[in-house]
């Protein structure tokens, strides 16, 4: 082969060779993969049924009143506590009290979650004392204290359930006269502030 023959074939395999490895930095394998996450808070849905748990007309020093109502838990999230917060309003209607607070002689002689106890050991949540006393108190009404805790229901409202209470109110008599009191009312309001459960690890 002469040499004019020799240096063409030389410069033809340069240029190949160039030309792979300029083609090579294109080819390549590559895959993708994508993964989403979504956050919704749930609901805490308190209600009390009924919502008018007393309406009585015509009491008298002496008298008592049982009623029985429910809470339900109408959200998504479980309750783990209901704080119970009292206010009471009263009307002197013939301004003759000089004072005098009707709602000291409104005692709540219990109250109680039927749900959390049983019929030998009850859950009482209140026992004994008056709405002027428990204005100042903050009671937990689905704490299960009792010491039958293993055989009863656990702490709290699950979502979609309901927990039922029994209410005693006395109008005390003290023994004396109360004639101040004729024709007065008292308006009792409870709030029942219901707090989420447990953390939990997802």
């Amino acid at each position: 082969m002469g040499i004019k023959k020799t240096l063409g074939l030389g410069i033809a395999s340069a240029a190949l060779g160039l030309s792979l490895i300029g083609g090579g930095t294109f080819a390549y394998f590559s895959d993708t993969a994508t993964s989403t996450a979504t956050f919704a808070a749930g609901t805490l849905d308190l209600n009390s049924d009924p919502s008018v748990i007393v309406d009585i007309q015509n009491l008298k020093p002496g008298d008592t009143v049982t009623k029985t109502f429910k809470l339900k838990n109408d959200g998504t999230l479980d309750i783990g506590s209901i704080l119970l917060k009292t206010t009471t309003e009263v009307t002197d209607t013939l301004g003759d009290n000089n004072g005098v607070d009707l709602s000291k002689f409104i005692k709540v002689k219990f109250l109680k979650n039927n749900d959390k106890g049983t019929i030998i050991s009850p859950e009482v949540v209140v026992y004994e004392t008056t709405l002027d006393a428990l204005k100042g108190q903050t009671p937990d009404l689905v704490n299960n204290t009792g010491w039958d805790q293993i055989l009863t229901e656990a702490d709290g409202i699950k979502a979609q359930t309901s927990d039922s209470f029994t209410v005693k109110f006395e109008f005390v008599d003290n023994g004396e006269a109360q004639n101040y009191f004729q024709k007065d009312k008292l308006k009792l309001t409870w709030n029942f502030e219901a707090k989420q459960g447990p953390k939990k690890d997802y």
